[in-house]
């Protein structure tokens, strides 16, 4: 930490200087909790009318749940993967200008396949497949659930969940041989949980207010990642613009006083006038943050209204295709077991030599494999045992490649959202009550400000219309910040830092002493400490 940035120290002074203990606490016009693309988007906008800005971060990075590592030869998603293609979205023209219109790609390229009766009549969307899906009345029954669910007057009861919905509409219930395309396929794939924690009123009032036009893509270039996108065209000049502190988990966030007073777990404080809360909806529930005084019950139930539930990305490199039994790339798999849902990202990444199956399992599933890794001892054992379990579904999955996932298998990353100590789940769902009309629910309760308008929250789950998404986590970083530019569109006089501790006598000349200060004036000396900052950045101008 520097504390005085290249200040010039007459020489004299630096043995006084040396004997007092300046505070850690920092002094900045607003407070950023948490470095995703919420927390990252609001710094960008505030810098950008001139307020001085400091992002505390939990972890050791930035980024939040866009994350990008490299597999093999090929950088793959171990979180957020679609790009929304609406300039709506607006890493989507800034993606577009920094590497060409070629850069995105579509996703999930290939053949759809699921998995029936354990395996042995596994199915593909082609008519040269042993199993044909097609010819499965349980299969192609589902097709009409995609344009039913998303309708409020279908859904009319506010208690009931989707799993009650489709058992009443479908007859499909847990044993179904067909379950799991609702529940992996569907309630998994889409939503990061199980059938059964969905409410269904609530999935349609939120559906139907769905604002993001245009589909997904990918990035196809093999050698780029989603983080590395964002970084490149925002991220580094947020990063310089703006104060950061990495692994600083916030365990306080004090309005009682005139100030905003924010505590890091190291016990430092930082003062500011306005804090904006991008944590996400997990660590909200579990209270790993102590508001003083406590935050206001509507607050409390907007993020309790909201779910989020267990999940993780596991990407398992390959020696060779081995799932492509009919010719065909696949483009989405849906299992009967822990696996859940699966894709094959090097099929969209151009130029890879690759064979990467990536499986989603979310919800019930991702909690089987929790257990199944703490019975193992956690960590890296705890890891290989989720693979392994994984590797065992799909090596039942194909009936033209028994066991060829676990002959194939190279190596893998377990990405585990659900479990991670600063995410608590993977990204938000409406469970039963979130939505009560399109334009009453807890999403938008969680937009409101507290504190007198001191303190703000942000983030994917408080996006009314497009929550689950990067896209809603940018707005709702920028949606923060405006409230706070709307009413000060200036930055206003910085809150005054702590006093630093009184200094030590210096030692006798035989004509009277000074004090610290007085000293500092005599001798023309500027201190420059009105801010504390982490980063290089000079005082001097």
């Amino acid at each position: 930490m520097t504390f005085l940035r290249k200040c010039t120290i007459p020489f004299v002074l630096t043995w006084l200087l040396a004997t007092v203990a300046w505070p850690a606490d920092t002094t900045h016009d607003v407070v950023v909790v948490g470095a995703g693309s919420a927390g990252l988007y609001a710094a960008k906008t505030l810098h950008a009318s001139g307020y001085d800005v400091l992002i505390i971060e939990a972890t050791d990075r930035i980024g939040g749940r866009v994350y990008s590592q490299t597999l093999g030869n090929t950088r793959i998603e171990l979180g957020a993967e679609e790009h929304y293609a609406t300039n709506a979205n607006p890493a989507w023209p800034a993606t577009q200008e920094e590497y060409g219109d070629s850069i995105h790609v579509p996703l999930y390229q290939g053949t759809e396949v699921s998995s029936m009766d354990g395996g042995t009549t596994t199915c593909w969307w082609t008519n040269s497949a042993l199993y044909n899906c097609s010819n499965d009345p349980d299969v192609t029954a589902v097709n009409p659930f995609y344009d039913w669910y998303w309708e409020p007057d279908e859904h009319q009861d506010p208690a009931s969940t989707l799993a009650d919905d489709v058992l009443t509409k479908y007859g499909v219930g847990p044993g179904n041989r067909s379950y799991h395309l609702y529940d992996s396929s569907f309630a998994g794939g889409s939503y990061a949980t199980s059938l059964y924690k969905i409410g269904g009123r609530s999935l349609a009032l939120e559906s139907n207010g769905w604002d993001l036009s245009g589909g997904t893509a990918g990035l196809g270039d093999k050698d780029l990642g989603y983080s590395d996108v964002l970084e490149t065209i925002w991220w580094n000049d947020v990063i310089a613009n703006n104060d950061l502190i990495l692994s600083r988990p916030v365990v306080t966030i004090d309005t009682s006083g005139d100030d905003v007073i924010v505590t890091d777990s190291n016990g430092d404080q930082h003062v500011a006038g306005k804090v904006i809360v991008t944590v996400s909806i997990g660590v909200l529930q579990a209270e790993m943050i102590n508001f003083v005084p406590d935050l206001p019950a509507s607050t409390v139930s907007a993020y309790n209204g909201i779910g989020i539930d267990m999940g993780m990305k596991v990407p398992l490199r390959f020696a060779s295709p081995w799932w492509e039994k009919q010719g065909q790339k696949l483009s989405w798999l849906v299992t009967e077991g822990l696996a859940g849902a699966c894709w094959v990202p090097t099929d969209y990444k151009v130029g890879s030599t690759d064979y990467i199956l990536l499986c989603y399992p979310m919800g019930d599933n991702a909690a089987a494999l929790n257990n199944i890794a703490a019975n193992n001892g956690g960590g890296i054992a705890g890891d290989m045992a989720i693979i392994n379990a994984i590797l065992a579904d799909l090596d039942a999955t194909f009936p033209q490649a028994p066991n060829e996932a676990t002959t194939n298998y190279i190596e893998g990353i377990v990405q585990n959202w659900g479990t991670h100590p600063y995410t608590l789940g993977v990204y938000s769902y409406p469970k039963v009550g979130t939505y009560t009309t399109a334009n009453d629910s807890s999403r938008l309760d969680l937009q409101v400000p507290v504190a007198d308008n001191r303190i703000f929250f942000a983030g994917e789950a408080s996006h009314n219309t497009h929550a689950a998404t990067v896209v809603g986590a940018l707005h709702e970083g920028e949606r923060a910040a405006n409230l706070i530019l709307s009413n000060e569109p200036a930055p206003p006089a910085p809150p005054a830092p702590p006093a630093p501790p009184a200094p030590p006598a210096p030692p006798s000349s035989g004509g009277g002493s000074f004090s610290l200060p007085s000293l500092l004036v005599l001798l023309g000396f500027s201190a420059c400490r009105r801010k504390l900052r982490y980063s290089a950045r000079s005082c001097m101008g």
